[in-house]
């Protein structure tokens, strides 16, 4: 979008679309789901993803870019939204832990070999177009490979579906589809929606930021993000072991509160690799807690309600980290740059795990082992 144009507070406004539009249709959603079972939705949403990836790889125009950018990562958050509950279904006291972690690990994985070529192919496109890898026509030859590979993983995600139950294990009446226990969620989620601010107005306008204030391409960039997700995939799975020792609440809320310290030295450092060594280690630290908080809240809530507390927290922490948060630092960027929109997501990060640590203090889960506590 950079490229194409659009100036840093347009693309907040733009990245928090996709935001709105499933907090108008993920619950509703969720809760069909949690009625008649994922299959459905896990191939619509894969359908949806490789239609709107070869859509992006070959669009020219502003308007339909961004469109096709919205649908793909509205696609990608359905298909997120599903995936907790769905490991859940599968697995159970002892493993779900080590399932959670090994698959988030996995993910990183992933995100490392798309770092690696969404930042290499621009650069190697450039080359042979003699132009800037900042290009959108360079960057729109990562988007070709991309499509690529979604189609080649749909057959994958087919045989998943496939493997889902029909039906969940509990059908609840349709009159119970939007009917959830307020109170746990409400708990749950707040502290949720505080940490995706503060990553929306840091990881959506990471790219960016090494990118503007250190004059890095796509290349390099890509080096960078893919290092860092590496890293992430392996200390990913030391996330069972952690929790064993310190508990899984506190794992979660000292690996938040972790976030400030180090968010905030990004927000003032002008000197590369200390910015990317400090950027290393709030990835790794933040991204500790994940498959722990994904456990966590699949274990809070009653089974029947997985589907919809997974899409509450994608829509909450949407809401903060593609809608609000995005938005915030986009204008806070305008008016006071990095500075300015790192230091008040660094602050957001702190309230997030110092409200995890009070709102679950002394709270013991009912299956210890499989909570790592």
């Amino acid at each position: 979008m950079s490229a194409l144009g659009f100036s840093n507070d347009l693309i907040g406004l733009f990245n928090s679309l996709p935001a709105l539009v499933l907090l108008g249709i993920g619950l509703p959603l969720a809760g069909m789901a949690d009625r008649i079972g994922y299959r459905l939705f896990l191939m619509a949403s894969g359908a949806l993803a490789v239609a709107a990836s070869i859509v992006l790889a070959l669009a020219g125009q502003r308007l339909i870019a961004v469109l096709a950018s919205g649908s793909f990562a509205l696609a990608l958050a359905v298909l997120e939204v599903l995936g907790a509950p769905l490991l859940a279904q599968v697995s159970d006291g002892p493993e779900r832990v080590s399932l959670f972690a090994v698959n988030q690990s996995l993910a990183w994985a992933a995100t490392l070999v798309g770092d690696v070529l969404g930042g290499l192919i621009p650069e190697l496109a450039a080359r042979t177009m003699h132009a800037s890898p900042a290009s959108a026509g360079a960057i729109r030859s990562a988007f070709l490979v991309m499509a690529v590979l979604t189609v080649a993983g749909l057959p994958f995600l087919f045989r998943v579906a496939r493997a889902a139950r029909t039906t969940p294990s509990i059908v609840s009446p349709v009159r119970d589809v939007l009917r959830v226990n307020v109170r746990r969620f409400a708990r749950i989620l707040l502290p949720g929606l505080i940490l995706g601010m503060g990553a929306g107005m840091y990881l959506t306008f990471v790219q960016l930021y090494f990118a503007q204030r250190f004059g890095l391409t796509p290349g390099p960039i890509g080096l960078i993000l893919g290092a860092g997700a590496a890293m992430t995939a392996l200390s990913t799975l030391a996330a069972p072991a952690v929790s064993r020792r310190l508990g899984i609440i506190r794992t979660i809320g000292f690996s938040q509160v972790a976030g400030f310290p180090l968010i905030l030295l990004l927000a003032f450092l002008i000197t590369l690799p200390i910015a990317v060594v400090v950027f290393y280690v709030r990835q790794m630290a933040l991204n500790l807690q994940s498959p722990l908080y994904q456990v966590f809240g699949m274990e809070y809530v009653d089974p029947a309600e997985r589907a919809r507390l997974a899409t509450a927290q994608i829509v909450v922490m949407g809401i903060g980290d593609s809608g609000l948060g995005p938005l915030v630092s986009g204008v806070l960027q305008v008016r006071g740059g990095f500075q300015l929109a790192f230091s008040v997501a660094a602050v957001f990060y702190l309230l997030s795990g110092v409200s995890f640590l009070v709102l679950f203090r002394g709270y013991r889960p009912s299956t210890p082992r499989s909570a790592g506590v």
